[in-house]
């Protein structure tokens, strides 16, 4: 993620995009950072880890995973169009 986008840009948009506050957003970018999170095999356990971290049901978690791996795609689309953009 570092290489698309800088870390604090990410956790700002996380945070805008799904009501989280700064601190959470901090403990998802954590747990995607920790996992190889591009592989849909990985999707269930970075899901659970969010329940757990953040103690919320499995459907907000679904929806904090969608809305990171959204941000993320957008920003790595937006790097292979535009690849000498400074951002």
């Amino acid at each position: 993620m570092v290489i698309i986008m800088n870390k604090e840009e990410f956790i700002e948009n996380l945070s805008e995009q799904t009501g989280l506050t700064k601190e959470e957003s901090l403990i998802v970018n954590n747990i995607l950072e920790n996992n190889f999170f591009i592989s849909k095999r990985y999707k269930d356990k970075i899901i659970s880890e969010i329940v757990i971290s953040l103690n919320t049901n499995l459907d907000k978690a679904t929806k904090i995973y969608n809305v990171a791996i959204e941000i993320i795609s957008r920003e790595l689309k937006n790097k292979l169009k535009h690849p000498f953009k400074k951002r």
